[in-house]
């Protein structure tokens, strides 16, 4: 139903406060999403929408990103324990563990730390681009969020225009021009995200998730690569294939699509 409301509150957590979004009603099976970074969960609003009836959903700015205080301490010293435990924190509060996840790239490194640490909090869940990453990408993703200098001819600017223009370039306008407000407004934590995720160790994290998990990315995905590999991982792992040439911002472009790919794999899990 796309007339449904999203709605936003505070939630307090050790260290600071977390901002999120919510829909639906509270006596239906709860869903929490993650989103990716520099993004917010401003990027499933017209997910929440399509899924209100079904879900009562609660997405998350993680912490240093959208509304939410960054984590404390040194950025370069943040780990995805540390967002997980927050975002812990918050479902703990709200009360909504057991609950389905869906996480969406850093995400979804994430939603898979999350399970490793506090097993039993995901009943089910959906990766959307696992990241499930290379030596090679190991060693580069903190580069590709890597601050520009400020300039006084505004190219720093452009360069991170340029930046997250490149991640999909079919993206409206309207969109990118959001993700690049949302990078400069989460400075340093969108590097540390990114250095975090590439020290993660998500493949001995993986074999501890053993709840049923639907792996997908689109077709076009740097991370496309990664999906058969997490399911060969995973216990009770299964892969869902998504068409259409879709990069980083699939949640948006085909709200939809992945909107039908959850709610179809959540009900065949009970919900």
């Amino acid at each position: 139903m796309s007339g449904m409301a999203v709605r936003r509150a505070y939630a307090d957590v050790p260290g600071g406060q977390v901002h999120y979004r919510y829909a639906g009603e509270a006596g239906q099976p709860a869903l929490l999403l993650l989103h990716q970074s520099p993004s917010s969960s401003a990027m499933y609003e017209p997910m929440m929408r399509l899924l209100a009836d079904r879900f009562f959903l609660v997405a998350p700015d993680t912490p240093g990103f959208g509304n939410s205080d960054a984590l404390r301490g040194d950025p370069g010293r943040h780990r995805v324990a540390d967002y997980a435990a927050a975002i812990h924190s918050l479902v703990s509060g709200l009360g909504i563990a057991p609950c389905h996840v869906f996480g969406h790239h850093t995400g979804a490194a994430i939603a898979v730390q999350l399970e490793h640490d506090y097993p039993g909090t995901a009943r089910a869940m959906v990766l959307s681009g696992p990241t499930l990453l290379d030596e090679s990408l190991q060693r580069s993703l903190p580069q590709r969020a890597a601050p520009f200098p400020l300039a006084e001819d505004g190219s720093h600017l452009q360069g991170m225009w340029q930046r997250i223009r490149d991640k999909d370039t079919r993206a409206p306008l309207a969109l990118a021009q959001r993700e690049l407000c949302l990078a400069f407004a989460a400075g340093p934590a969108y590097q540390a995200s990114y250095r975090a995720v590439a020290e993660q160790d998500f493949a001995g994290q993986l074999p501890a998730v053993q709840c049923p998990v639907l792996v997908f990315a689109g077709d076009a995905d740097p991370l496309h690569g990664a999906v058969a590999p997490t399911v060969a991982l995973l216990g009770n792992g299964r892969q869902a294939d998504l068409p259409g040439g879709e990069r980083t911002y699939v949640c948006e472009r085909q709200a939809d699509t992945v909107a039908g790919i959850i709610a179809d794999f959540f009900r065949q899990c009970g919900s």
